[in-house]
């Protein structure tokens, strides 16, 4: 768990996963969507097609997942 600033989370040196400490806060959709987003770049590292196809495998849902934690942003920092 991180402060990664404006992000939800980031795949560091070695693969190393590194969510930010708020998307604990939500309910697990959230996170999970987090999480996929961030293991998908253990090999598509840009926000290509491909990318977003790795990340749908996991998560069919992930573009609701995605607005979702888009809305709760404010609340989350400001909780």
């Amino acid at each position: 768990m991180r402060d990664l600033g404006y992000r939800w989370g980031s795949l560091g040196t070695g693969s190393r996963l590194n969510p930010h400490w708020a998307v604990m806060q939500p309910p697990p959709s959230p996170l999970d969507y987090v999480l996929v987003h961030e293991l998908a770049h253990a090999t598509q590292a840009h926000h290509t097609p491909a990318f977003w196809r790795l990340v749908e495998r996991a998560l069919p849902d992930y573009e609701q997942r995605k607005q979702r934690l888009a809305g709760s942003g404010a609340e989350l920092w400001l909780g």
